[in-house]
């Protein structure tokens, strides 16, 4: 009786903290920014799953056969393959490992930029971007980290990390530096988002600094739609952004073709840098859901396998 009393009273301690620490979750995440919300909502959609390692091992998808060593367990062999001949077989599966992902994102003051006041800026889109591949990371059993910050280069694993990752994220400032890749570990993955509007030299630089290390790098180019045609008309004043000084055009119209073949011309130009460092581009227009970018994105990341 006294058992039964102390189970249950135990049992009963066990809910209430439970519940104690739902309140907390649910607490915490009402003050999660609107952006870090939509992030993991996103994330639920391109969920992130384990990766085969082209290995025999302890995963879930098949492998191989092999035929069955003496005193192989009986539970180890695969009757029906071997009731075809007269081989006992083996059904080996693929081994599974997490995945290492590093995230950088433009801190650049020309991210924070939209050219009409229906869409969000190229930098809250990035943040969206980068965020949502980080909680699906996370919450597909992977670890995730940032190339920039106080905790550069550390990677974290389980859901409980994405508010740090995201706090971190959100608070880095616009002096951040460039992304380094002595810090990706041998065999990982790097993401970089940017509008990626810079001279041909400085992604030359970013890009053999990841070429030169066994890593896979993807680049998603975050890009307003006013930058990929150019829509104004007539006397116009543009003002920078990172201390360069203003311009005033007269009929901007007429150099609509000349920028849209100038636009091109960049855009060929970072595809085929991008590709001479075995990196991989995806582009995503701040009009456009960024759900397909990032599924395109993930589709490489995991070798098109996901998650039901």
């Amino acid at each position: 009786m006294f058992r039964l009393f102390d189970r249950r009273r135990n049992e009963a301690a066990r809910g209430a903290s439970s519940r104690v620490q739902e309140a907390a979750n649910a607490s915490a995440r009402d003050l999660l920014p609107p952006l870090v919300i939509e992030a993991e909502r996103i994330a639920r959609q391109i969920r992130m799953g384990v990766h085969g390692q082209r290995r025999a091992g302890t995963g879930e998808d098949f492998w191989q056969y092999r035929p069955a060593e003496p005193h192989e367990p009986a539970a180890r062999i695969d009757w029906r393959q071997s009731a075809r001949g007269d081989t006992y077989w083996v059904r080996e599966r693929e081994a599974e490992a997490a995945q290492q992902i590093l995230f950088w994102r433009d801190p650049s003051a020309s991210m924070d930029w939209r050219s009409s006041a229906a869409l969000p800026t190229k930098r809250d889109r990035a943040t969206l971007c980068t965020l949502a591949l980080a909680a699906a990371a996370l919450q597909g059993g992977e670890r995730a980290g940032l190339l920039t910050g106080p905790e550069a280069g550390r990677h974290f694993g389980g859901v409980h990390a994405f508010p740090r990752l995201a706090e971190s994220l959100m608070t880095q400032q616009d002096d951040a530096p460039a992304p380094e890749a002595t810090l990706m570990r041998p065999w990982g993955h790097a993401v970089l988002v940017s509008d990626f509007l810079w001279p041909p030299e400085q992604m030359e630089s970013v890009l053999q600094g990841f070429a030169a290390r066994p890593a896979r790098l993807e680049l998603l180019c975050v890009l307003d739609p006013a930058e990929l045609a150019l829509p104004y008309s007539g006397r116009v004043r543009f003002e920078g952004l990172e201390e360069t000084a203003a311009l005033t055009l007269s009929a901007v119209e007429d150099l609509a073709p000349a920028y849209d073949a100038a636009m091109r011309a960049h855009l060929d130009a970072l595809r085929i840098i991008a590709g001479r460092h075995r990196a991989a581009l995806t582009l995503h227009h701040t009009d456009q859901s960024p759900l397909p970018a990032l599924l395109a994105l993930h589709a490489r990341l995991t070798g098109g396998k996901t998650l039901a």
